[in-house]
């Protein structure tokens, strides 16, 4: 088997010393370059709740002792023995340290190896989402006194339909430009929903932010109830003089933006208004005539058949249900789910084809892949159950998540590293020769051809892993199978540092970060901002992974990439509360 984590380490080095070069900066590639001849034992740089699953990887070690040393007294914690695991990336020493509760900083160190610092405490990721929560209020478009080039686009928008002037102003620019798309930062909405509950003391900050997105999508809602599709996309990516009127003002794409996004605003809008109703009803009454007008056009125009649009609509009905106990939720949430599970592969035509996953659509049988909606079908399976989990139908969904849960943990254990593929995919391969029986996988997106007409467009797969490490999560409670929880902590521990570059691709979080996408199409370019997320490493056509220092396609924060890795490190911070009859089902722990 090829060591694909040694390769993946020798490309980024290469491609990240012309990019140093040419820049003149100290990037990731000179931190691993002093570690010649020794590989790196890689972790979560942050660390680990105390009740989580704890591993380290030791690239290419054999079986052998290993020791959880602590920082400030220089004693050892924690002793075990690592195993050793191998999969498409490589063979690794696993060194497993979940017994290991007590709050501190710490190393791992095996032979003469040793991992960089993390820590062990409670509120372990509050640092990091406070650091998310003010990397939007930095990227506020408008009249904000926070935005990194404020006040900009104060002449948001004119209409490409009548060329009236509309107010678009308001939300955040969505990754390292000044595009304002709808179906994309609408995500940010959904990220800070979720850590709302679990960040009282930035209450106050999570409200502010909250609404100064949602000046921009209320701003998008047409008469009809619809939202508008973006200001400021391809045709409009530069700063602006800020006077309405003059040539510069950007135009807003009036045709409907994507049913996802709209059934995400009509979940946020329901968020927000159970949020502010009793500190400001009449905001909360807007935001509840916005919710039911959208979801009348939605429902007016539209039959929802693919696994996206379920997906999101099913959320968006939990969401309202939560807000106003609408009786009608539970049988829409039923016919939503019915819809849904009829996209799910329950049978094979022989023994080792896989099941459990999801069909894209009625009308497009191949296996569902999304890069940045994520894994919707997973998150709005656990969302219905925990919302309506007594409803008579109930039973089939549980059967429906229990089945895709296994599909992934199967698949995760192909990697060697925990995590999740981006997807499945029937004849012909696509590209790294990875089979399960009659079908193949790839890790990471495609870098050329079928995921998008523009054969050079491909992301990286943070979105992918957060979104379902988010599903996985919830599901370890519904189902009461902590091993679910400990593999959603595995799809965090890759983002921030546990991967073959020892590099989180969350900004100033963690180390090792690869130099940020800057691009110079228009000046100020988007600066380095403290609590972004990247699209994160991606794969060549080998299904080998890559992070590119300086490119789009791995180094540009995108908002849904940030939106549900907020989510899942506050969901797995949150499973500290975990029944103890879960607690029980995690495996025992070998240790002194």
């Amino acid at each position: 088997m090829a060591d694909q984590a040694a390769w993946s380490r020798r490309r980024f080095i290469q491609v990240a010393a012309g990019a140093a070069g040419a820049a003149g900066l100290v990037s990731v590639e000179a931190i691993l370059a002093q570690r010649a001849g020794q590989e790196p034992i890689l972790l979560n740089h942050v660390g680990f709740c105390p009740a989580a699953s704890k591993i380290a990887y030791v690239p290419g070690a054999s079986a052998g002792p290993f020791t959880v040393v602590n920082s400030s007294s220089g004693q050892t914690a924690f002793s075990g023995s690592a195993a050793v695991i191998s999969g498409d990336f490589g063979s690794f020493g696993v060194c497993d340290f979940g017994a290991l509760r007590q709050a501190g900083s710490y190393v791992v160190q095996m032979a003469n190896r040793r991992s960089g610092p993390f820590s062990i405490a409670p509120d372990i990721y509050d640092a990091a989402l406070g650091k998310s929560l003010a990397y939007l209020s930095r990227q506020r478009c408008g009249d904000s006194t926070t935005g990194y080039h404020a006040p900009c686009h104060l002449d948001d928008g004119k209409r490409t339909d009548t060329g009236a002037h509309h107010d678009a102003t308001g939300g955040w620019h969505d990754a390292c430009d000044l595009r304002k798309w709808v179906d994309a930062t609408i995500y940010a909405m959904i990220g800070l929903s979720r850590i709302a509950g679990r960040m009282s003391e930035q209450r106050d900050a999570i409200e502010a932010e909250l609404r100064w997105g949602n000046r921009y999508f209320l701003n998008m809602q047409e008469p009809a109830g619809f939202l508008m599709n973006y200001c400021g996309g391809d045709d409009g990516n530069y700063f602006t003089d800020n006077r309405v009127g003059t040539s510069d003002d950007r135009p807003i794409h009036v045709e409907q933006c994507e049913l996802p996004a709209q059934f995400h605003f009509i979940a946020a809008q329901a968020f927000v208004a159970r949020f502010v109703r009793d500190k400001d009803p009449d905001y909360a009454h807007r935001c509840e005539l916005a919710a039911r007008k959208c979801w009348q056009w939605c429902t007016a125009n539209n039959s929802p058949g693919a696994a996206t649009t379920l997906s999101a609509q099913i959320m968006a009905i939990a969401e309202m249900h939560r807000a106003w106990n609408d009786p009608a939720a539970p049988q829409l949430v039923a016919e939503a789910m019915k819809r849904l599970l009829s996209l799910q592969v329950t049978t094979a035509a022989r023994p080792d084809q896989p099941t459990g996953y999801f069909r894209t659509a009625r009308d497009d049988p191949s296996p569902y892949r999304q890069i940045k909606h994520g894994n919707l079908p997973l998150v709005a399976m656990a969302v219905a159950l925990d919302q309506f989990g007594t409803h008579a139908d109930a039973p089939t969904w549980r059967a429906g998540l229990r089945h895709y849960a296994d599909h992934l943990a199967t698949m995760a254990r192909r990697s060697g590293m925990g995590i999740v593929p981006f997807g499945l995919y029937e004849s012909p391969d696509p590209g790294g020769n990875r089979r399960i029986g009659p079908m193949w996988y790839r890790w990471f997106m495609k870098p050329r051809g079928e995921e998008s007409a523009n054969e050079t467009w491909w992301v990286g797969i943070n979105a992918n892993l957060a979104s379902s490490g988010v599903g996985l999560a919830l599901s370890a409670r519904l189902l009461g199978d902590a091993s679910l929880f400990d593999l959603a902590q595995r799809q965090l521990d890759w983002i921030l540092g546990a991967n073959p570059f020892d590099a989180s691709t969350m900004t100033d979080v963690g180390r090792n970060q690869p130099q940020v996408y800057r691009p110079d199409a228009f000046k100020p370019p988007t600066p380095v901002i403290p609590g972004g997320v990247t699209n994160g490493i991606g794969g060549d056509a080998s299904d080998r992974p890559q992070l590119l220092p300086g490119s789009w396609n791995t180094c540009e924060y995108w908002t849904p990439m940030l939106a549900w890795t907020m989510w899942l490190m506050a969901e797995l911070q949150n499973g500290l509360g975990m029944p103890a009859k879960i607690a029980a089902t995690r495996p025992a722990t070998r240790g002194d």
